[in-house]
């Protein structure tokens, strides 16, 4: 498959967003620098993109662009596997929590039963719970 988005004399720019990861970045550049005629790569995580410069006296640009596409599938070939806990899906799971408490501790409250005025009260410190959990992992954008 063919991730070239540009193409000049002397300049190639590679982008995919799964190059977005250091360690595959990485290894992208270890397999770039096996062909001869590369002088310089730029690579950028954030983008998920590498500028290739190279010699054009040195290579045709279509034999450059066959083997830098082979070599960004044989990178990209083997599947990464995300870590089991991340913020993203703390939070998702937070936010599912945080739902189904205030829900139960709204149903609980309605129902006027004394009985389960501990059960509303527990579900409402859940809800707090889950709230200061949510507020400590985005504390960074709370406080800009």
């Amino acid at each position: 498959m063919n991730r070239i988005v540009s193409s000049l004399p002397g300049r190639i720019r590679i982008r995919d967003k799964r190059l977005r990861d250091q360690g595959r970045l990485k290894e992208l550049r270890s397999e770039l620098s096996k062909i001869t005629a590369i002088t310089e790569l730029q690579d950028n995580a954030r983008t998920g993109s590498v500028v290739v410069n190279f010699d054009p006296s040195g290579i045709e640009i279509a034999v450059l662009e066959t083997k830098l596409d082979a070599a960004v599938d044989k990178v990209l070939a083997e599947p990464l596997t995300p870590p089991l806990l991340t913020k993203k899906r703390i939070n998702r799971y937070n936010k599912i929590a945080m739902v189904g408490s205030l829900a139960a501790s709204l149903a609980l409250a309605a129902a006027r039963r004394k009985r389960w005025r501990r059960l509303h009260a527990l579900t409402g410190y859940l809800f707090v719970a889950n709230l200061g959990v949510h507020l400590y992992l985005y504390r960074k954008t709370l406080f800009r």
